[in-house]
Formats: structure tokens, C-alpha cells, sequence
């Protein structure tokens, strides 16, 4: 077997056409570390999603698509009142969660919460080891991969936990300032260790006519720092900054009651008032007799094509099942990106990473740490035990009256307000000519109850659920063929989705809406 490469500015060029000999390293890719940052990974997850689907999620992180399209049940944040009939044992019942529903709460808290930690304190320390490696040209493509995308795994995992704790850290502002703080220094050690990915000849596992003891992976990380190998940057490669810039910016800004504000004041506002009131002016027209009415109806029915999916895809965005569709993504990526290169290079190690020892048992054995504390959330039986208390306060927690997240309550309120009309009766009763900011609001929880309450609006919430399916499944898997060989282009891929899911959503309002009560004449 060849030499493994020694790091050396000057033979990167012949190491880039030659390759290298690859060196195992246990600590980097070994079975047990691995296998624990996977393995919590998706534990994490998987309690999230457990805590969403069975109603154990705060009732103000659950957006209208939440709960009406997905149906989940809201864990009630506060007391919502007295109802006005039944007995005073239900009422109780409605407004006091049970004993054995906040101790379930409690225990998926305190493990994600605890692998959260867990995680976040990993990831940054992995991607410091792994800096200190590039910089002396220690670590081989192939290791500085692993090494990258286990903290990636590690951030998506405190990104998912910091989605359904967001009540908690709003409450308790100093474990929110130490993780913030943590998730700035691993986003920003991210973005810089994704540096030498850029280079088109990144992490090539093998050319035609080397030896076949030497690959692409093993050549030392350094040689890509600050100059693009194979003379290009890599066609996928904007597109994981943009996916980690994106999670952080969606993620952190949830965390804020001014920065979701400032979304919908400069942003989603803006756009949703310019669509309602271009499809009030097209109802007006409808409304005048004469022979062009049939004229301003299919342009009416033309405008609600094109502006009904983008008014989905805000409503969607907001949901929490996007959060939790955006950090599985994630993991899967990270997932593809460390276990596809470490197949290849199997073979070459000669299965000393496979090897079970002390440093591969030890990342493992950790993950009985949240496991305990879990473990003692169940078995007490102190019912005003302080910790208990502490980490249940924030089910109760009121949400800040400028909050968005409260909305959603208000507009349960008009549910079947509006079901006997079509959506022209609605825009030319409760729309006024030109919306402002003043009269928005409520006119805003009026459009949206409506169209809640249309079949077109859920199925378009579907079909976007069904597109993030099918553009997963098409760019993971020409992802997973195409590591270590060539460049899947990836992009072109997510587009051409977008384009397909844009297109089926105007068809398909376009050919549906005169049936329905979105798209149909008044009376008819």
C-alpha cells in the first residue's frame, strides 16, 4: 500500500492528478463516533416530530396549516377560559392539562433539551479539531468531509430543538443567550469550513488510470483552501451555503417577536395586500353587468391561479411542519454527505474504522445521559418538584400581545363565518377598495378563514407537502450516486420542482375553481 500524503503547498498539484493513499483515523470516522452523532441526531428528531404529532408542541408555534389542513392538537399553552356549558369537572379538564400529559411534555423537553446541549457543544468542538487539521494539513479530504457534516448534523439538530423550545428559551433568557451564542459560533465555523468544498475537484474518490490504492479523498484538505481546484466552483456548492444561511436565518428569527413582525410588516404584507386587492378589483368588475362580465370572471379566476399557490406557500412556511421538514432535510443531507464518502473508503482503511474500542465506545455511552434524565422526570413523584415546575413554566407562558404566532388563535374564532358565500362575495364584503395597514389586519384573518375553508387551499398545502417529498427523494439520490465521482448539479433539480409544483397549482385552481366556492359566480 502507497504512503499516505504528506501535506506540502508545493506537491498539491501532483497529489490533484496522482491522488493519494489514505490514512484510517478512528477519532474522525470510527464506527462508535459516527454512529453517536447519527444516532442522537435522529433521536432528536424523532422527539420533536412525536411531540407534533400527539399535541405536546405549544399551541402558539401551530400555525393555521397546523391545524386545520394537518389537524393537530395543540398542548394548551394558558387557561382559554370558561366554557359556556358542562359540568365544572370539564371545564376543568379542557382548561388543566392531566398530570400524566405534563410529565410526557416534560420528558420530551428535557431529552431534547439535553441532546440538544449535547450536540451543540460537539459540533463546535469537532469543527475546532477540524480547523486545527486543515490548517497543518493533517486531515485528508475524506476526514475533513466527516468532520464538516457531523457538525452540520450537530447544528441541524439544535435548529430542531430550539423550534419546539422557543417558548422555553423566551422565558428564560439566559439559557437563550448561551445558545444563541453557541448556534453564532457553529453557524459561523460552518460557513467557513464549507471554503474548501467549493472546488469542483473536491473529494474525488477515483480517476481512470491511477492506482487503485489511491483516491481523490485522501488528499490533504489544506490543498483546497483559497484556490478552486478544477478551476471552477462546484455547481451544487452555493446551494449548501444557501441552505445553512436559510435554517439560521428561519430558525433564529422565530425566536423573536420584532424579527416575525418585521417579516410580515415589510415583507409578507406588503405582497399578500397587492394580491387581495388585485383579486378585489378583478370581483368589482365581475359585479357590473354588461357583456364583459364573463370577461373580468376569468380574469378573476386567472389572478386567483397565479396568486392562490404563492399565498399557500406563505401559509406553509409558517407552519411548524415546515420547521420540521427543513431540519429533517438537513439531517439527511448531513447524513449522505459523512456515510456515502466513508463507504468508499472502507476498503482502503482496511476496516480499521470499523474496529471497536475505547474511543468508539465512549460517544456512545454518553447518549445515556439524556436517556437518565428523562428517566428522572418519570420516576418522581415530588409533584411540585422545582425541576419538574421549571422546565413545564413555559407551557403556560402568555405569548407577547405583538407576537404573529397569535394570530392564528383569532382567525379560529371566524371558522364557518363565511361558508355560505363564494370568495367574490367575501373580497367585495369585507375588502375594501384600498387596504392599508390600519384595516389589514382584520380584513387579512377574514381573507385567510375563507380560504382555510376551501378545498382548493388544503389540496395545494398537500401538493406542496408532495413536492418537498419528490425533490427530496430526486436530489438525495443523485446525490448519493454522485459523490466522490462528479457533480450532480443539484440545483437544476430543486428548479425544475419549483417550476412543476407552480404550474400544477395555477392548473389545477384554474381548472378547479368554477366548482368551486374560491373561483365560482355569486348565485351560481
Amino acid at each position: 500500500m502507497a504512503e499516505p500524503a504528506k501535506f506540502s503547498m508545493a506537491n498539491c498539484s501532483n497529489l490533484l492528478h496522482n491522488g493519494a493513499a489514505i490514512e484510517a483515523n478512528a477519532d474522525i470516522s470510527g464506527v462508535g463516533v459516527v454512529s453517536a452523532f447519527i444516532l442522537s441526531a435522529y433521536l432528536t428528531f424523532t422527539a420533536v416530530l412525536v411531540a407534533y404529532l400527539f399535541g405536546l408542541v405549544d399551541s402558539g408555534l401551530l400555525s393555521p396549516v397546523d391545524r386545520r389542513v394537518f389537524h393537530i392538537r395543540p398542548f394548551p399553552s394558558r387557561s382559554t377560559g370558561t366554557a359556556s356549558n358542562g359540568s365544572a369537572a370539564q371545564q376543568q379538564e379542557q382548561q388543566v392539562p392531566s398530570k400524566r400529559r405534563k410529565k410526557a411534555e416534560a420528558c420530551l423537553r428535557t431529552a431534547v433539551l439535553a441532546l440538544s446541549d449535547q450536540q451543540i457543544v460537539t459540533g463546535i468542538a469537532i469543527m475546532g479539531a477540524g480547523f486545527q487539521g486543515l490548517r497543518t494539513g493533517a486531515l485528508s479530504a475524506y476526514h475533513y468531509q466527516i468532520v464538516l457534516y457531523l457538525a452540520w448534523m450537530s447544528s441541524s439538530v439544535h435548529l430542531t430543538a430550539i423550534t419546539v423550545l422557543a417558548s422555553y428559551l423566551k422565558s428564560h433568557r439566559g439559557v437563550l443567550a448561551w445558545r444563541l451564542a453557541g448556534m453564532l459560533v457553529l453557524f459561523v465555523m460552518l460557513v467557513v469550513g464549507l471554503v474548501p468544498t467549493i472546488s469542483n475537484d473536491w473529494g474525488v474518490f477515483w480517476w481512470p488510470g491511477i492506482d487503485s490504492d489511491k483516491t481523490g479523498w485522501a488528499i490533504p484538505a489544506r490543498c483546497f483552501w483559497g484556490d478552486l481546484k478544477g478551476g471552477a466552483v462546484s455547481p451544487d456548492a452555493p446551494l449548501g451555503f444557501m441552505i445553512l444561511s436559510v435554517s439560521y436565518l428561519w430558525k433564529m428569527g422565530q425566536l423573536f417577536s420584532s424579527s416575525r413582525g418585521a417579516y410580515h410588516r415589510w415583507f409578507r404584507g406588503p405582497i399578500e395586500r397587492f394580491m387581495v386587492r388585485t383579486l378585489r378589483f378583478a370581483a368589482d368588475r365581475c359585479s357590473v353587468p354588461g357583456g364583459f362580465s364573463w370577461f373580468w370572471l376569468w380574469t378573476f379566476r386567472l389572478l386567483l391561479a397565479l396568486t392562490l399557490p404563492f399565498m399557500v406557500m406563505f401559509e406553509v412556511v409558517s407552519s411548524f411542519a415546515a420547521s420540521l421538514w427543513l431540519s429533517l432535510m438537513g439531517l439527511i443531507f448531513g447524513t449522505i454527505q459523512v456515510l456515502i464518502p466513508r463507504s468508499q473508503m472502507q476498503p482502503m482503511t482496511q476496516s480499521q474504522e470499523g474496529t471497536w474500542g475505547f474511543g468508539q465506545l465512549v460517544p456512545l455511552i454518553l447518549l445515556i445521559q439524556p436517556l437518565g434524565m428523562v428517566l428522572e422526570h418519570v420516576w418522581t413523584r415530588e409533584p411540585h418538584d422545582d425541576n419538574a415546575l421549571e422546565l413545564l413554566r413555559y407551557t403556560r407562558t402568555i405569548p407577547d400581545s405583538r407576537d404573529t404566532q397569535s394570530e392564528p388563535k383569532r382567525e379560529l374564532s371566524l371558522e364557518g363565518q363565511h361558508n355560505q358565500y363564494c370568495f367574490q362575495q367575501v373580497l367585495l364584503a369585507h375588502i375594501s377598495k384600498h387596504p392599508n395597514a390600519a384595516t389589514w389586519s382584520h380584513e387579512h384573518i377574514i381573507v385567510k378563514n375563507f380560504l382555510f375553508s376551501s378545498k382548493v387551499f388544503a389540496f395545494l398545502v398537500w401538493l406542496v407537502q408532495a413536492a418537498v417529498v419528490t425533490i427530496c427523494t430526486v436530489v438525495f439520490h443523485f446525490d448519493s450516486l454522485t459523490i466522490g465521482n462528479e457533480r450532480a448539479s443539484n440545483w437544476e433539480f430543486i428548479l425544475d420542482a419549483i417550476a412543476a409544483f407552480i404550474a400544477v397549482g395555477v392548473l389545477t385552481t384554474l381548472v378547479v375553481s368554477p366548482y368551486s366556492r374560491t373561483g365560482r359566480m355569486p348565485h351560481a
